[in-house]
């Protein structure tokens, strides 16, 4: 073996790089530099400038025609005959306050009864336990948080 250091191979494809070329668009605006100096822009001079600019009005608008009387004269019969009147009607019962309680007493007594009708032992009561807890707090969070009023 030599003593002598030995040299990285070279690469076999220079290192290419890549660079973003510079935007190159038409700008619409004058720059700061434009209007003179570099001082702050006033926008009070721009809205001056910009009413100077506008056109005075023309003419006034349309004048009165058949249409109007014609429109003034059904909302004056609509209103002499009380279309226009607005009647609150009564908000409908909801039944989701009795579809719970159904569910809730439907649900646990069927839990109970499989309970009662196997009780073969302590760990079935606490099962049947457990399943009452979890569905009532299933249903709880189902129709009172998931479901709008129905």
């Amino acid at each position: 073996m030599s003593d002598a250091p030995r040299t990285p191979p070279e690469p076999e494809n220079p290192r290419r790089e890549f660079r973003l070329k510079p935007p190159e668009f038409e700008r619409a605006n004058r720059t700061a530099d434009a209007f003179g100096d570099n001082a702050p822009v006033d926008v009070q001079q721009i809205l001056r400038e910009a009413n100077a600019r506008r056109p005075p009005p023309t003419a006034p608008g349309p004048a009165e025609n058949d249409v109007h009387a014609m429109l003034r004269d059904n909302a004056a019969r609509a209103r002499a005959q009380g279309l226009n009147e607005v009647i609150p009607q009564r908000r409908r019962p909801s039944r989701r306050k009795r579809d719970y309680w159904l569910m809730l007493v439907g649900g646990n007594l069927l839990v109970v009864g499989a309970v009662l009708g196997l009780h073969s032992n302590v760990v079935t009561l606490i099962f049947g336990l457990s399943a009452v807890i979890l569905f009532t707090l299933g249903l709880t969070w189902v129709m009172w948080a998931v479901m709008d009023d129905y």
